[in-house]
């Protein structure tokens, strides 16, 4: 275990949102295109995130709508998000890859949209499985919802995580 990522256990009992805070940093300082489609990362918790995306002409579709791709994007981060902070101690060791993704479209999405990301099990086994095998993967849920808090979108993005080598 690296001296940061120490410091990362032991903050993340007595200040945890120090913790999430840098992670949201170190994502959006990484994420260029998530920038560029001016997504935020709202809130990050263990196992969970917040992430949103404006209401922007530039991200529409031919209906006026949130485009498919920018919505896709949306859920990919809240799920990225959603990862980093249920792994929040180890992260800086890991190297994460999104091996799979589906997403079923509900309602057309309209105006500023909003994701919810969640690892939905038990954290504590997740951890053990990669302590044991360096390597695990996982399934992270998420709900995209629209302005007026329609349910938009579903989707689940599979996570790898192994060590770093």
């Amino acid at each position: 275990m690296t001296i940061l990522s120490l410091v990362f256990k032991v903050l993340l009992r007595v200040r945890p949102s120090m913790v999430y805070d840098r992670i949201k940093q170190q994502m959006m300082d990484t994420l260029p295109f998530v920038r560029l489609l001016g997504i935020s990362i709202d809130d990050i918790g263990a196992g969970t995130s917040k992430v949103s995306l404006p209401d922007d002409p530039k991200l529409h579709n031919h209906l006026g709508t949130q485009h498919a791709g920018a919505l896709f994007t949306l859920a990919e981060t809240a799920s990225g998000a959603a990862m980093a902070g249920g792994f929040a101690e180890l992260i800086l060791g890991l190297r994460p890859v999104a091996k799979e993704s589906r997403i079923q479209y509900q309602k057309l999405a309209r105006g500023a949209t909003r994701a919810e990301g969640r690892v939905p099990g038990d954290l504590a086994a997740l951890k053990a499985q990669l302590a044991q095998d360096g390597k695990v993967a996982f399934p992270v849920a998420v709900d995209i919802f629209d302005a007026e808090g329609t349910l938009a979108a579903q989707v689940t993005v599979d996570w790898y995580l192994s060590q770093k080598r």
